[in-house]
């Protein structure tokens, strides 16, 4: 078989998956896109001061938060919170456990494999291109939420705390320091853009490593699908996983005698909290693979090192997709 029939094999295939996912990736691009950019508003609603005394009310709580309290209290740490909300992390998993739970399972349960694999491609270029495609819409909804970001900072304004000036008792003769201003009394000031207290650059980290997530669920879903011929069944498979690893998660950080089984979930490398406050305090290590622990004791996995983790392990999953795919006896369509 020529390379360029193998080519030219590939761009209707191309056009195929494009079709198939324009749909699901454009409207959750856009969910993501406007949730982002609402989510920058409702933070710059509530000034520092006043949101810290909420957060105070829930400091038992605070093992359950991906950052310290003391990070939330800026309004970068604030905005970083968007990546761990339900609608972002839902619109990535619903994209990336739907696409890829069809590439194998979906076309099977369509009846259309057979006619796919009767033309000149190999299966493995027909999992390699369904992956590409869906890696591509998995990028888009990552920069749809930075973009999000971006919009939301450079379109609102945030309160400026200033100094209110101490009263002052009347005397029948001039007191020294009469003239002194308490800078610990604030009140509500001129509203200023938050583009002069928020860097957007500071969010790549946190887009990448939601891209990263993504990927990862992309292969494991494709693992399934190529295991099975029925699409329900492989996301029921996928969405079980999903719910016993953040099970996993939350009862690590709920007891610190079970911390341990932190490092026993995938949910443990999608930190984006707290790559943006790597980035914002120590920008030299904002793409670092390795970090000193908490307190200088131990490593831990850097911003980038988290990322690659999840990227490798989504490759992990695909090549093993690819070998199932390839060497399973396929059931006639129904």
């Amino acid at each position: 078989m020529s390379r360029g029939r193998v080519r030219r094999m590939n761009r209707p295939l191309i056009r195929k998956y494009l079709s198939e996912s324009q749909l699901l990736c454009l409207s959750s691009a856009l969910v993501m896109f406007a949730f982002c950019w609402v989510r920058v508003w409702l933070v710059s609603l509530f000034p520092a001061d006043r949101f810290r005394t909420i957060l105070e009310q829930f400091r038992d709580f605070e093992r359950f938060f991906p950052v310290p309290f003391e990070q939330m209290f800026t309004y970068p740490g604030r905005i970083a919170l968007t990546y761990d909300e339900f609608i972002v992390v839902m619109c990535v998993a619903v994209w990336s456990i739907g696409r890829g739970s069809d590439c194998v399972s979906g076309e099977l349960g369509r009846g259309t494999m057979e006619m796919l694999l009767a033309q000149p491609v190999s299966r493995v270029k027909l999992l390699f291109t369904h992956a590409t495609v869906t890696a591509a819409g998995t990028a888009l909804l990552a920069l749809a939420s930075w973009l999000g970001i971006y919009a939301g900072i450079h379109t609102t304004r945030v309160e400026q705390p200033v100094a209110q000036p101490m009263p002052q008792p009347v005397w029948p003769f001039p007191m020294p320091g009469s003239g002194m201003v308490n800078q610990l009394l604030e009140h509500q000031g001129p509203r200023v853009p938050m583009s002069d207290k928020v860097d957007a650059a500071v969010f790549w980290p946190a887009a990448a490593n939601l891209f990263a997530f993504g990927f990862f669920l992309t292969g494991l879903s494709s693992l399934a699908s190529s295991c099975d011929r029925y699409r329900w069944r492989t996301i029921g498979v996928v969405s079980a996983i999903y719910v016993i690893q953040l099970i996993v998660k939350i009862v690590g950080l709920a007891s610190d005698r079970h911390a341990w089984m932190q490092n026993t979930t995938f949910f443990s490398a999608y930190a984006p909290e707290r790559f943006v406050s790597v980035a914002v305090h120590t920008p030299q290590e904002t793409w670092s693979l390795i970090q000193a622990g908490e307190q200088g004791h131990g490593f831990m996995l850097g911003p980038l090192g988290c990322d690659v983790l999840l990227i490798g392990l989504g490759l992990i999953a695909y090549l093993g997709a690819a070998v199932i795919f390839a060497r399973r006896d396929l059931p006639a369509p129904v």
